[in-house]
């Protein structure tokens, strides 16, 4: 079996936009990745917490879920873009 001449070529050179409050950044894929992923999991929290089969527990392992995707933006150097989408949150509940 023969390997690829360019492993890992889905992450090197490749750009996105990401667009936060109606600004645009660009980010690489894993930037685009952990801000992507921070946004579904706050919808998730706001649609959880009406969910009539609601759980305690549940809701801990989604807020925990946040806070670790936030600490990967920040790690990604995505941080205040992260802080945006948790403040959009914020004002949503």
């Amino acid at each position: 079996m023969n390997a690829p001449d360019s492993a890992g070529q889905e992450v090197l050179g490749n750009e996105y936009t990401f667009e936060i409050g109606g600004v645009h950044q660009s980010v690489t894929p894993l930037q685009y990745h952990y801000l992507s992923l921070l946004e579904r999991l706050t919808a998730l929290k706001d649609t959880y917490q009406t969910d009539p089969e609601f759980e305690a527990w549940k809701m801990d392992a989604i807020k925990k879920s946040i806070y670790s995707a936030f600490m990967d933006c920040i790690e990604a150097n995505v941080g205040d873009a992260g802080r945006e989408i948790l403040g959009e949150e914020q004002q949503v509940n």
